[in-house]
């Protein structure tokens, strides 16, 4: 994943950014003045950092979108561009990209597919190929903040960093104190990093639970827990942490909700993602002390088959045996 080049896509964001936009490509598209009022707009992460790797098509990881390709703006209207250079001119204008427009026609892994909605996308993406687990030659800055942001990355065991944080970048000290001003600080680009390093120690809050991070080598250990033995980790983390996107598209599935858990000897039942989250960031010990009351089912999102796991063991079997 680092010496930039060895990045391996395995995307949900995938962080590939406009490249600064040529005076020659302005005068294509003419910027004119929007006349819509802005309300509270859901943009698409892919679509602000959209960059061409080839000269007839979009590329995110393995995921090859020809030209024309249309494109949802924020006021509602559409528009379709032919190439790299009116996405550079595009990027411009007040009226920004927020989505593509759905269904559209894709290439993946040399197959042809029709992406329905934003769902199919992160589930086609989730057939790249994934990202090496070996930390050596990979910079702890790099194995820290792409999976904390799903640069390159579909990270299911997602965990936050406590800022401000300190780098030493090109030799000087700089300060970040929030995701957005990572990748900034050290390039603007994920092709394109500046020499950097961590200053420790770094805390990370994962599962409700703050881990102190002293070194590169801590960075690393807690980088190899990311992709860890589905044993090693609670069944109730193993279930809902492996939901949705993140998982092979064969074994992606969605729960059916309400679940009952334990937790200290009470019985609660959960009826949303939310009433999980709640219960697991508790106190730091919600990590341990939760338990799915069996048994529990979800919708297998390939042929809509419902799925029953009867026990912790049935949960790991199936992540460790679907293809």
């Amino acid at each position: 994943m680092k010496i930039v080049s060895k990045i391996s896509f395995s995307l949900l964001f995938i962080s590939i950014f406009f490249t600064a936009c040529q005076k020659e490509n302005i005068d294509e598209i003419i910027p004119k003045d929007p006349v819509f009022v802005a309300d509270t707009i859901e943009v698409n992460p892919l679509i602000t950092q959209l960059r061409s790797l080839v000269s007839n098509a979009l590329n995110l990881g393995c995921v090859s979108i020809s030209y024309p390709i249309e494109f949802l703006q924020a006021s509602g209207s559409t528009i379709t561009v032919n190439s790299e250079s009116e996405i550079d001119s595009i990027s411009m204008l007040a009226d920004t990209l927020v989505d593509f427009v759905y269904p559209f026609e894709a290439e993946v892994n040399n197959a042809t597919i029709i992406i329905e909605n934003v769902e199919d996308l992160v589930l086609a993406l989730q057939s790249c190929e994934a990202i090496p687990s070996d930390c050596m030659g990979q910079d702890a800055h790099v194995l820290l903040f792409f999976n904390a942001l799903n640069i390159f990355s579909i990270n299911k065991y997602m965990y936050t960093i406590n800022y401000p944080v300190n780098l030493i970048v090109e030799g000087n000290p700089v300060t970040i104190n929030s995701d957005d001003e990572y990748l900034p600080a050290v390039g603007g680009s994920p092709f394109d990093l500046l020499q950097t390093k961590l200053v420790y120690p770094i805390t990370v809050t994962q599962f409700g639970k703050d881990i102190v991070l002293d070194n590169d080598a801590d960075v690393c250990q807690f980088y190899k827990t990311l992709d860890e033995a589905c044993e090693n980790k609670p069944a109730h983390i193993q279930f809902f942490f492996n939901e949705g996107a993140g998982t092979r598209i064969n074994c992606t599935y969605f729960i059916n909700y309400p679940f009952t858990i334990t937790i200290n000897g009470s019985t609660k039942q959960i009826q949303s993602r939310e009433d999980y989250l709640d219960e697991l960031n508790s106190s730091p010990n919600a990590y341990g002390d939760i338990e799915l009351v069996y048994p529990v089912t979800v919708l297998k999102y390939l042929g809509g088959q419902q799925l029953s796991f009867a026990s912790d063991a049935s949960v790991c079997e199936y992540l460790n045996n679907c293809q």
